[in-house]
């Protein structure tokens, strides 16, 4: 299963359907396979731990991870497969904190 990464208006509800990235469900294995991924260390990035329910990040709520794809990164060497997902995901973040939007990750096709 792929859940897929967009940009929405919080206001409007409308999805950016320009900027994506896939999540895949070996990336997301992998990611969650790292010791050092836990909850305490990465809040935010563990709400995606349920991968079938995908997860929601408001705006206010980017800035900080932000910070734990940053912190994160640099567990896994830049082949990984992971790497391949968090650097498209952190731009998207980027962008979507800059519009005041939030992210939505979910595997129904947006």
């Amino acid at each position: 299963m792929i859940l897929e990464a967009k940009i929405s208006n919080p206001s409007t509800g409308e999805i950016d359907r320009e900027i994506s990235t896939p999540l895949t469900a070996a990336q997301h294995e992998a990611l969650f396979a790292h010791p050092e991924i836990v909850a305490g260390r990465y809040p935010l990035l563990c709400r995606l731990t349920e991968h079938r329910s995908g997860a929601h990040f408001a705006h206010r709520e980017l800035e900080s991870l932000i910070g734990e794809l940053e912190w994160a990164s640099t567990l896994f060497a830049f082949e990984h497969p992971v790497k391949q997902f968090f650097g498209p995901f952190h731009t998207l973040c980027c962008i979507a904190f800059c519009r005041g939007h939030d992210v939505q990750l979910r595997s129904d096709g947006l």
